[in-house]
């Protein structure tokens, strides 16, 4: 339809009806148009375009993501953290932790159920797996595998520190602190100096003096010698046994601290520190049946 505009012929074009096709045909015509020779609606040069764009962008990110992993890897150490001590985020204060480690903190049974401590037993087998080479720590006669680690009547605790890089104690040799007890400071004065290198380890009763009974059947600290941890094919941290024999049918709360300069204690249970708290009851029926029997 011809017409004009400003005295210029134009041409006014106007849109027709769709084609009548059905559905099978529109879907087929979307995937090839004979008509426009396009396929999903791009022609084969514009497919070429787009393929070959996208190749090229997906080869330089994967490129330019080799180059800084390689870099990455490059400048890191397989062996040493790129931050250490203070300026990491694990700090330079070791934490304490000991082993067996009950389900739900408390280590409860009883002496009369024989199976009721088997738990504890295999939890401290399975950590000692770890030790079995060790000549230090076989030629022990006490807290062993041997005497089931104390278990049932006087259990073995065994703690330890748990690992920082580069971490070094500094020891207390001489110019013992006023809090640290008396038993611990007579212990040490026993020693020669050279053996005075360890990190000391002292346990006691929190609340209640329930003359639990506290021995310390390997000595009172962690040999020097493991320390500084560098991350050493063959490493293993030091651990110490403590045995407890408690009161029987009473809730025994027991904190265990390890000693250097630069282990720092913090007594508080909300941020605690330096230290591990060990919960434990053993019951004895039997103990109980005497003292109603002796009432009778």
């Amino acid at each position: 339809m011809a017409n004009k505009l400003n005295g210029v012929e134009t041409t006014v074009w106007a849109r027709g009806p769709p084609p009548n096709r059905s559905c099978g045909e529109t879907f087929m015509r979307a995937i090839y148009d004979r008509d426009e020779n396009t396929f999903l609606g791009r022609t084969p040069k514009r497919w070429a375009i787009a393929i070959t764009f996208y190749l090229v962008f997906y080869a330089v990110l994967a490129v330019m993501f080799a180059v800084c992993m390689g870099g990455l890897f490059y400048i890191l150490d397989d062996k040493k953290p790129t931050y250490i001590l203070d300026s990491s985020l694990i700090g330079a204060n070791p934490g304490v932790s000991s082993r067996p480690q009950p389900l739900d903190f408390v280590v409860h049974y009883s002496t009369v159920n024989m199976t009721g401590h088997d738990f504890y037993i295999q939890d401290i087998q399975d950590f000692v797996k770890t030790y079995a080479n060790e000549s230090w720590f076989n030629s022990k006669k006490e807290c062993t595998v041997e005497d089931n680690f104390g278990y049932p009547e006087s259990p073995c605790f065994f703690i330890k520190l748990n690992k920082i890089y580069g971490w070094k104690p500094d020891f207390y040799i001489k110019d013992f602190p006023e809090d640290m007890s008396a038993d611990l400071v007579e212990y040490i004065n026993s020693l020669q100096e050279i053996e005075r290198q360890q990190v000391w380890v002292s346990c006691w009763e929190e609340y209640s003096k329930n003359n639990t009974k506290i021995e310390y059947p390997w000595g009172r600290g962690l040999p020097g010698r493991f320390y500084p941890y560098l991350n050493e094919d063959g490493y293993i941290s030091p651990v110490l046994p403590v045995k407890f024999t408690p009161p029987a049918n009473t809730l025994a709360v027991i904190r265990c601290r390890a000693w250097a300069k630069n282990i720092v204690y913090n007594k508080s249970l909300k941020e605690p520190s330096g230290y591990v708290r060990i919960i434990l009851q053993v019951d004895d029926d039997t103990a109980v049946n005497t003292t109603e029997t002796s009432k009778e």
